[in-house]
């Protein structure tokens, strides 16, 4: 009876110990179950809005979806409400990651307000960069890869229940929205991809990659992924650089908004080979083909906009106080161009246009109709003054490495580095570098002594150079102003802005 009162004892000890070993191998398996959002609901995913979740006893089985922000941005709703953003090239984060999910490493880059960052480095190297002495950049005063801006950052935002989708907690998003991070972020399309089995389209911008899928019969899906590249720790730009939404939104729909002279002119796309005229059509834009609609989707006011037009026509129809243009053709033949004729009324508006040109930090995601014809119209004046804006902004360097030192770039990289790559990126002519545009357009605002750390920008928007006599441009203020400006357009980037037609109108963005 002993014997078999131990083994049945053992047996059961035996079976409770196997189950209990299932119980617990699937354990996860169980927890996912129960809770969809059971591996989500961490800091390495969520990041800062880790601690902004509701705290449940842990008795309590049913768990509801955590909450993100919810993410609205257009030119009427700006970047969730905020017009002027703080843009990082990695992302900064509060809680030792910025998060995996995408919505999450998105707000830890853009930012409502400029970052404050936790410096680290000695006195003593500080003072001899300031000497003009050789330093490493390791050893200056950089932000760490932890800074901090700030426990509160975005936490204004409307909050809504995340949902679980190719293993990601998701918000959703508008195509809209989804555009206007492009445009802001100056996005470039890597490849595109659209056929029986569905879209598929990657975008590489300057703080990092956009991807997106939208499998047949399935949600769009929506991933944004910082740069492995670069190292905040070690960079030698300045941590954060300015983005005016409605001016990215306005350049990608071809609209220069003249605010002194109280007009919006929007500019036809591109065209097939041939010869063209174009005409200047006030308030024609409601009427126009191309970015209208985009427009319209952005919230703006398309009754508002004039509209510069390109019409067929031959030699013979061509008035005798035409210019003409040789633009970039539709055509994949880059042999065949466009003949673009332009009388008198719309050299003024391109005039217009090329001295109202926003002021940016950063190189445009730009409709490429407007940049041809801007392009095409500047260039001689542009190559008269080559040389001269070149040397101008190299001498600046080397007398003002103080100036720039204030606004957060390396003393080793201005004193090294900043003079030539500067003069360089003048006199090439183009490009897609936006690094270069950072550096460029920041020795120009040193050059006119536009260096506080929040000057506005926009009173660098409407100049006179452009619609000066041509006797008369000169390179003073108005002219570096006005010449930067072109340098930008021309190293920007040409974007597709009717990308909407290939998108759900709302996408999971995770």
């Amino acid at each position: 009876m002993d014997t078999s009162a131990t083994i049945a004892t053992w047996l059961s000890f035996a079976a409770t110990a196997v189950g209990l070993g299932g119980l617990i191998s699937q354990a996860n398996a169980i927890n996912d179950k129960m809770d969809p959002f059971h591996a989500y609901r961490n800091v390495e995913h969520l990041g800062i809005w880790f601690r902004r979740q509701k705290a449940f006893p842990w008795w309590v089985l049913a768990k509801p979806a955590p909450k993100g922000p919810v993410l609205e941005a257009s030119l009427s709703a700006a970047f969730c409400q905020v017009n002027l953003l703080y843009v990082t090239r990695m992302p900064l984060a509060s809680v030792g990651r910025p998060g995996k999910a995408s919505w999450a490493v998105l707000l830890a880059i853009c930012h409502a307000q400029r970052p404050v960052v936790h410096e680290a480095g000695s006195i003593s190297s500080m003072d001899a960069a300031e000497k003009g002495q050789r330093v490493d950049i390791g050893d200056l005063p950089r932000p760490s890869l932890g800074t901090d801006p700030g426990d509160k950052a975005w936490d204004q935002l409307e909050r809504m229940q995340l949902k679980t989708y190719q293993n990601s907690a998701c918000v959703t998003i508008s195509r809209t929205t989804l555009i206007t991070f492009l445009c802001v972020m100056n996005a470039r399309k890597v490849f595109l991809h659209s056929d029986a089995a569905g879209f598929r389209a990657a975008f590489a911008s300057y703080s990092g990659q956009w991807h997106i899928n939208w499998p047949l019969g399935q949600d769009a899906m929506v991933k944004f992924m910082p740069h492995d590249s670069h190292m905040t720790k070690t960079d030698a730009y300045p941590l954060s650089f300015v983005q005016r939404v409605d001016a990215c939104v306005h350049m990608q729909c071809g609209i220069v908004y003249a605010q002194r002279e109280g007009l919006k002119v929007a500019f036809c796309g591109r065209k097939h080979p041939g010869e063209y005229l174009l005409r200047y059509v006030a308030k024609g834009f409601p009427g126009a083909h191309g970015s209208r609609h985009l427009y319209n989707m952005m919230g703006g006011r398309v009754y508002e906009v004039d509209f510069i037009s390109a019409a067929p026509a031959s030699s013979a129809d061509m008035p005798a106080d035409v210019i003409r243009l040789e633009l970039p053709s539709r055509s994949s033949d880059p042999g065949l161009k466009v003949h673009m004729a332009v009388p008198v009324e719309c050299q003024d508006m391109i005039k217009l246009a090329l001295d109202c040109l926003p002021w940016s930090c950063l190189s445009w995601s730009v409709h490429r109709g407007l940049r041809d014809i801007l392009l095409a119209s500047g260039k001689p004046t542009m190559g008269s003054f080559r040389n001269d804006l070149a040397a101008l902004l190299k001498r600046t360097v080397v007398d003002n490495p103080g100036a720039l030192d204030q606004v957060g770039w390396n003393p080793t990289f201005v004193r090294a580095s900043m003079g030539d790559m500067t003069a360089s990126a003048v006199m090439e002519g183009s490009g897609d570098s936006g690094d270069l545009v950072r550096v460029v357009t920041d020795i120009a605002r040193v050059h006119l002594g536009h260096t506080k750390l929040d000057q506005r920008f926009d009173e660098l928007d409407d100049v006179q150079f452009w619609r000066l006599p041509e006797k008369d441009r000169k390179l003073d203020a108005a002219g570096v102003v006005a010449l930067t400006k072109f340098f930008v357009l021309e190293w920007s980037i040409e974007t597709d802005y009717q990308l909407y037609h290939q998108l759900p109108l709302s996408v999971n963005f995770g």
